[in-house]
């Protein structure tokens, strides 16, 4: 299965599968804005993995959209001199 993009607000969310031994699924995530990463991959899932891909993908998606609700990702003013 191919990357999914899912839109929320500015941010683009990719999210690609991974298979596991015995038939099972992780998931992991980016967060982008303008093209950019603001949130590098994170995997989603653990050691026993989701049985089905579309749950593996889900739970990343809900994670990515957890990070941004909470303003994680949003980038940090610089300081100034």
């Amino acid at each position: 299965m191919n990357e999914q993009l899912f839109l929320f607000g500015v941010y683009t969310i990719h999210v690609r599968p991974i298979e596991l031994a015995n038939v099972r699924w992780d998931a992991e995530y980016e967060i982008r804005e303008s093209e950019k990463p603001v949130c590098k991959w994170t995997t989603v899932g653990g050691d026993q993995g989701f049985a089905k891909v579309a749950d593996a993908i889900d739970a990343a998606h809900r994670a990515a959209i957890a990070v941004i609700e909470h303003g994680d990702v949003l980038p940090k003013p610089k300081a100034f001199p």
